[in-house]
């Protein structure tokens, strides 16, 4: 095999063997969401969040790098492929703990007739908004918060709860099978293949050098 055979073999070895490694980050993600929604803490699951963090820092520092990149004269370094794959992971995390949700609240959901007891500032760090709270309108026990919207002390609605406790609150009936949450973590599954694909190629042409 002559030299140019032979780099263009490596090149294509080391594309190949990215994409299980993208697998695996997948894998990865998943794991961990299902497995914090097997808990009552869900999204407070130590090992969830240390994975979050991780990937957060990763993608942050990737931004870090591209604004000091840009400042420059050379471009070339810009590490947008790998903020890119840290984008994906992260929403992988997000739509599957979504979807997660969705199936559980279609498999074993329970609609409630519920009354807005009160309204407070939302509890979440990135959320400014305002939480209605839930009782249940026949028992007056506490349902949990959606977000309050249009909502006024004293309104009735109806929502779905999950009898194990694992997720919170829905407005509305039991949702339907959510498919096409499943459909976008697979979109978003190829992407971050291909992202990892070109960093595998990458990585060989530096490997020639």
């Amino acid at each position: 095999m002559s030299a140019t055979g032979r780099r263009r073999a490596v090149r294509l070895l080391w594309t190949a063997l990215a994409v299980p490694v993208s697998a695996a980050l997948t894998g990865i993600a998943f794991g961990l969401v299902y497995g914090a929604s097997l808990t009552p803490v869900g999204w407070r699951n130590p090992m969830v969040l240390g994975f979050g963090a991780l990937v957060l820092a990763g993608a942050l520092g990737g931004l870090g790098f591209v604004l000091y990149d840009i400042r420059g004269d050379d471009i070339r370094g810009i590490p947008v492929r790998e903020t890119a794959v840290a984008a994906c992971v992260a929403a992988t995390m997000l739509v599957c703990w979504m979807a997660l949700k969705e199936q559980a609240l279609h498999e074993r959901g329970r609609a409630v007739r519920a009354v807005v007891t009160d309204l407070r500032p939302s509890a979440g760090v990135y959320d400014a908004g305002t939480e209605a709270v839930l009782a249940d309108a026949a028992h007056h026990r506490r349902l949990g918060v959606i977000g309050a919207g249009h909502l006024a002390v004293g309104d009735r609605l109806i929502v779905t709860v999950d009898p194990r406790g694992r997720f919170s609150v829905s407005a509305g009936p039991p949702p339907a099978t959510p498919e096409w949450l499943w459909d976008l973590a697979a979109v978003i599954a190829a992407v971050q293949a291909l992202f990892t694909a070109s960093l595998g190629f990458s990585a060989a042409r530096v490997r020639e050098r």
